[in-house]
């Protein structure tokens, strides 16, 4: 018969954008899958901890899961920590139920030991929960706990299940912005300095049939009524081409609703890229993240600016809007650099550039590395909040007010990005759909 499993997201973030928790989907189908019976709940849509308490109440859950999205804003110019939050939440529900509650999510993962220690739940899983959280239901159900609290899965190719999305939680994002996101595949092969997705995903491909995305698009489109898709895959254009077995099906199928996923500005040309339009691209958030090849390097992203310009170029040319999201202050990061970093990103036209001061500092990462042996911290440092890594040839204050003062005025050049809040709110109360940078691309057109 199964038991009854409460998914609860506690992620409370809107920047840039409200997003649809889609961990808890993942589990919801992974759950039901297997037999249990599921209801998920979102803090950000559905009223937090006074409407929790109802659910709580209502449903009565054998097992409670909670799903910790974000450490934080990872912005050291607003360097908000969701850890105390999360803490929050799970007393609460500690509270208010004797159910066994089980933590992950990628929060979670990056901190395991310290989270599971500050927040005291009964199990953490670390890394994906589709195989481990049905394992965990089924041993409360024959009532036979599994005796480790600390739950260690590995990445899997047998990782895809269903994909529930709450119909409740689904039609607050759909109202705020329209968009819902779907995963195609998971994993990352590159090697990023500062990046934590391969440790989270691991550091190969698995990718979902395209024939199921398209399906899922369908489902979130048709039965839905999202007039916006978000493709959440760390890179969407990944080298083996995968991406264009997407595009075939949603042009087979006749797609027209508009979608936007993370790119690399590499790797792709412009006939790649004219399929993609055809199937329903509408625009790119691109992992740039540096504005010369000396920071390119110190971030081990493996393309020069060069390469940067020829992508924005083409995508200008293809009137596909593009979001460059770019970090000052990292590894090889000098007061010349700066300022001709900027100087470069004016070479990049009818795009949105957001901009970042700092590296969040994650253990197991090249910057992690980087910032021990310069001293920036010791092995002991508790990275849980928020620690940043700037450059030593850099001064923060020179880079903050270098920023300002060149973007001063820019609607297109975002800094500090939690700036960016208030216009996305006004924007989608105007009934305008998608990630809005791109509205702003074609305001400037």
């Amino acid at each position: 018969m199964g038991i009854r499993c409460l998914l609860v997201s506690t992620n409370l973030a809107e920047i840039p954008y409200p997003v649809f928790p889609l961990g808890i989907a993942h589990l919801a189908g992974a759950l039901q899958h297997t037999g249990h019976r599921c209801r998920c709940f979102d803090l950000l849509s559905q009223g937090g901890t006074s409407k929790l308490s109802e659910v709580l109440k209502e449903f009565s859950p054998q097992l409670i899961a909670i799903s910790i999205r974000n450490l934080d804003t990872v912005d050291s110019s607003d360097p908000e920590s969701f850890v105390s939050t999360a803490k929050k939440i799970i007393d609460f529900v500690r509270q208010n139920t004797t159910a066994p509650i089980v933590i992950g999510g990628p929060a979670f993962s990056i901190f395991p030991q310290q989270m599971f220690s500050y927040l005291k739940p009964d199990y953490g899983i670390i890394g994906e929960g589709e195989i481990l959280l049905p394992k965990l239901a089924n041993s409360i159900e024959q009532n036979n706990p599994i005796p480790e609290r600390l739950l260690h899965n590995k990445p899997t190719p047998d990782i895809w299940k269903p994909v529930v999305y709450d119909p409740e939680i689904a039609h607050y994002y759909i109202k705020h912005g329209g968009m819902l996101n779907i995963q195609t595949k998971r994993g990352c092969i590159f090697k990023c300095a500062y990046c934590s997705y391969p440790l989270l995903e691991g550091k190969s491909y698995r990718f979902r049939d395209p024939e199921e995305i398209g399906d899922l698009v369908e489902i979130i489109t048709k039965k839905l009524g999202a007039k916006y898709i978000f493709f959440t895959d760390s890179t969407f254009n990944d080298p083996q081409k995968n991406y264009l077995k997407i595009a075939e099906v949603l042009i087979k199928r006749g797609n027209t609703t508009p979608w936007c996923a993370f790119f690399r500005p590499a790797g792709i040309d412009k006939e790649e890229l004219k399929i993609l339009k055809r199937a329903g691209l509408a625009a790119m958030e691109v992992g740039t993240d540096a504005s010369t090849d000396e920071t390119l390097e110190g971030l081990n992203k493996n393309f020069s600016f060069s390469d940067v310009l020829k992508f924005n170029d083409i995508a200008a040319e293809l009137e596909i809007p593009c979001a460059h999201f770019i970090i000052f202050g990292g590894p090889n990061e000098t007061q010349k650099t700066v300022k001709r970093g900027i100087k470069n990103i004016e070479r990049l036209k009818h795009c949105v550039v957001f901009a970042y001061c700092g590296i969040r500092i994650f253990p197991k990462t090249k910057v992690y590395e980087i910032a021990l042996n310069e001293g920036v911290i010791k092995p002991t440092t508790n990275l849980l909040p928020p620690v940043f890594y700037f450059s030593p040839y850099i001064d923060q204050k020179f880079l903050d007010k270098t920023l300002r003062q060149a973007w001063f005025g820019r609607f297109d050049r975002i800094y500090p990005c939690s700036e960016m809040l208030d216009r996305i709110k006004f924007l989608h109360s105007r009934g305008y759909v998608g990630p809005m940078w791109d509205v702003l691309v074609r305001k400037k057109r």
